[in-house]
C-alpha cells in the first residue's frame, strides 16, 4: 500500500492533484485509514498510469472518468490503443522538429520556404487529428456497451427496438435534403439523444463518440445504409453539429 505522499513521489503527480482526482471520483483510494490517510494498492497505480496516458493525448478529466468507469473498459485493450495514439503524436512532434530545421535553414539562406511551408506541421487539423481519432476509437467501446443496455431497457423485445429505430430513421431520411444543420433534422437528433439517455447517462462527449461509431463501425453503419447510402455520414455530421451547438 502507498500513502498519497508516497504515490505522489513515485508518480510525479502532486498530492494536490491526487486529492482532486479523489474528490471528483476519478481515482479513489483503495481505503482510508482511521487516521484519515488515503492508501493506494498496485491496481490504483495502474489506474493512475491510465489517467496520465489519457492526459498525454489531450483527454479532459471528465472524459477520462467516463471512459474508465465504463463497464466495458479494459486496461490491456486501452494500452494498445494508447500506444497507437502516442505514436501518432510522436510523428506529429517529429514533423514539427523537421519543420524547425527547415525554418532555420531558410533563415540561413538555404532552401527558401513558401508561406504555407511555415505551417505544414502545425495547422489546426494536424494538431487535433490524433485526439479526434482517440474519441472515435474509444467511442466504439461506448457503442458496444450501449447495445447491451438496450437489451435490458427493452426487455429483449427486439421488435420494439427495431420499430422505434426504423420509424426514427425513416423520419430522418425524409428530411435529409434539408441538410444536417436544418431545424427538422436537428429536432430528430434531439429525439435520438433523448432515446439514448433512456438507456444510459449519455453526455455530449459520448453522444459525439457514438456519432463517429455509427459512421466508422461497419457493424452499425450497415443499418443506417438501409435507409440511404449516405446516411451513416449524414447522421455523424448531424450529431457533431448538434453537440457543437449544445456545448
Amino acid at each position: 500500500m502507498y500513502t498519497v505522499s508516497q504515490l505522489s513521489k513515485i508518480s510525479g503527480v502532486s498530492v494536490r492533484a491526487l486529492q482532486h482526482y479523489h474528490r471528483i471520483g476519478l481515482l479513489n483510494p483503495t481505503k482510508i485509514g482511521e487516521n484519515g490517510y488515503r492508501y493506494y494498492n498496485e491496481d490504483k497505480l495502474m489506474e493512475l498510469q491510465q489517467i496520465l496516458f489519457f492526459k498525454e493525448i489531450d483527454f479532459k478529466l471528465s472524459e477520462i472518468k467516463k471512459i474508465m468507469q465504463n463497464p466495458s473498459f479494459k486496461i490491456e485493450h486501452s494500452l494498445l490503443k494508447q500506444k497507437e495514439l502516442m505514436l501518432l503524436k510522436i510523428q506529429r512532434l517529429q514533423n514539427i522538429v523537421d519543420l524547425i530545421d527547415k525554418t532555420v535553414d531558410d533563415r540561413k539562406g538555404g532552401k527558401q520556404m513558401s508561406g504555407k511551408d511555415y505551417f505544414e506541421a502545425v495547422d489546426e487539423k494536424t494538431v487535433n487529428e490524433y485526439t479526434e481519432r482517440a474519441k472515435r476509437e474509444y467511442g466504439e467501446d461506448v457503442v458496444n456497451e450501449s447495445l447491451k443496455n438496450v437489451q435490458k431497457v427493452y426487455n429483449n423485445d427486439y421488435n420494439k427496438i427495431a420499430r422505434e429505430f426504423s420509424d426514427w430513421l425513416e423520419s430522418l431520411k425524409k428530411e435529409m435534403e434539408k441538410g444536417f444543420q436544418s431545424l427538422e433534422v436537428q429536432s430528430l437528433i434531439e429525439k435520438w439523444y433523448r432515446i439514448i439517455n433512456r438507456i444510459f447517462d449519455c453526455d455530449l462527449n459520448i453522444f459525439s463518440a457514438l456519432g463517429y461509431g455509427y459512421r466508422d463501425n461497419e457493424e452499425f453503419a450497415v443499418n443506417f445504409r438501409k435507409a440511404d447510402e449516405n446516411m451513416p455520414e449524414f447522421v455523424c455530421d448531424a450529431i457533431q453539429y448538434y453537440c457543437s451547438e449544445k456545448k
